[in-house]
C-alpha cells in the first residue's frame, strides 16, 4: 500500500478514535463516581459529612437521620460522600472535595468494617477502574493524585495518559457490560443467582477476609504497631482537626454470619480495643454498631443492610450523633 493510499486510512482512524474518546468522555459523566462528585458539588450548606464505602453509600437514610436528630434538638444537614468500591485514597479525595470552601461542615463521620481504617493501601495505576476512577477525574490536580497514591515518575506518566484518553480510563466500565451480557447468556435455563440492589450477592463475598486465619493476620499486623491509621485516614483526621471538626468513627452493622466467623475471634476484640485507644488519643469518638441487628434477614448479603435496616440504622445513628458533642 502506498503512502498516499495509507493517509486516508490513518486520518479516518484518528477521527474515529477521537469521536470514540469524546463519546466515552460524555458517557462517563453518568457513571456512579461522576454522579457522586456532582452530588457533592451541588450540596447546599451541609454541616455533617459521611465518608466511607458501599456500607454507607446508598445505605444511609438522610431523612430518617435528620428527623431522629431533630427530635433531640439537633439540626443536621448531611452530605453523604461515601462511594461504593472506594479505597481510602479515593475517600481522601472525596473528603477534600466535599470540605473545600465549606466551613459549615462541623462533623465528619467515617463508617468502616474489618481493618479498613488501619490497613495500608497499595495502589497501581491499573487499579483505578470503576469507582476508583475518582483518582483519574480532572477535578483533582495530577500532582495531588500522584502524591496521594505514592506514584513515581513512570506511574505518574501512565496516570496522565489515562486522564487524556477516556477510552483507556473507562476500559473496565466498558468491559462490565460485556460481562453482564455474558452472565445473562450463561444464566439461560439455570436457577437464578441471588441478587440485591447492587448486583449478585456472591460477588460481595470477595470483600470479606479469605479465611479466619487471614483475618487474624490482619489484626496482628495492626497490633504490632497500633499507633497510626491508614495514611489517607491520617490526613483526613488531621485536616478535620485543624478545621475544628468533630470526628466520629462508626463500626458499621455486620450480619450475624460475618460476626460469627470473624468478629467472635479474640484478636478482633484486641484489635477494637487498640483502635479505640488510638482514636481516643486523637480525640476521635468511636460508635460500635456492628452487633445492631440479630437476623440475617436484615442484610442483603453478609455486609450490606437491607433498605429497611438502613433506615433503622440511620435513626439510631442520628440519635447517637445528636447526643454527642457535635456542633
Amino acid at each position: 500500500m502506498s503512502r498516499r493510499s495509507l493517509l486516508p486510512v490513518l486520518v479516518t482512524a484518528v477521527i474515529v478514535l477521537a469521536a470514540l474518546n469524546l463519546g466515552i468522555a460524555a458517557w462517563s459523566h453518568r457513571l456512579p463516581y461522576a454522579l457522586k462528585l456532582e452530588t457533592i458539588r451541588s450540596a447546599s450548606d451541609p454541616n455533617l459529612l459521611f465518608v466511607g464505602n458501599s456500607l454507607l453509600d446508598h445505605h444511609l437514610d438522610d431523612a430518617a437521620l435528620v428527623q431522629a436528630a431533630a427530635a433531640q434538638g439537633r439540626d443536621f444537614r448531611p452530605l453523604n460522600a461515601a462511594l461504593s468500591a472506594s479505597e481510602p485514597p479515593e475517600q481522601r479525595l472525596l473528603f477534600d472535595y466535599a470540605t473545600a470552601g465549606r466551613p459549615g461542615i462541623r462533623t465528619v463521620v467515617v463508617g468502616f468494617y474489618d481493618f479498613q481504617l488501619t490497613t495500608p493501601t497499595h495502589t497501581r495505576v491499573s487499579d483505578l477502574t470503576g469507582n476508583r476512577m475518582v483518582g483519574i477525574d480532572h477535578r483533582f490536580p495530577l500532582g495531588k493524585v500522584a502524591a496521594i497514591y505514592g506514584f513515581g515518575p513512570l506511574a505518574r506518566a501512565r496516570l496522565a495518559l489515562l486522564r487524556s484518553l477516556p477510552m483507556a480510563a473507562n476500559r473496565a466500565n466498558v468491559w462490565k457490560y460485556v460481562e453482564l451480557l455474558r452472565r445473562s447468556m450463561s444464566d439461560q435455563g439455570m436457577p437464578h443467582a441471588a441478587v440485591n440492589s447492587m448486583g449478585r450477592v456472591d460477588d460481595f463475598a470477595a470483600l470479606e477476609a479469605r479465611s479466619p486465619e487471614a483475618f487474624d493476620n490482619q489484626a496482628r499486623s495492626f497490633l504490632a504497631n497500633p499507633n497510626q491509621f491508614n495514611p489517607s485516614y491520617e490526613v483526613i483526621f488531621d485536616k478535620a482537626r485543624s478545621d475544628r471538626m468533630n470526628i466520629v468513627i462508626v463500626v458499621m452493622p455486620m450480619s450475624p454470619a460475618h460476626r460469627q466467623v470473624f468478629y467472635s475471634r479474640p484478636l478482633w476484640g484486641q484489635y477494637c480495643a487498640a483502635l479505640e485507644n488510638l482514636a481516643r488519643s486523637r480525640g476521635i469518638r468511636v460508635i460500635d454498631m456492628s452487633n445492631m441487628f440479630a437476623s440475617e434477614d436484615d442484610f442483603a448479603d453478609h455486609l450490606h443492610m437491607t433498605p429497611e435496616s438502613a433506615r433503622v440504622f440511620s435513626i439510631r445513628l442520628g440519635q447517637a450523633l445528636a447526643q454527642s458533642g457535635s456542633r
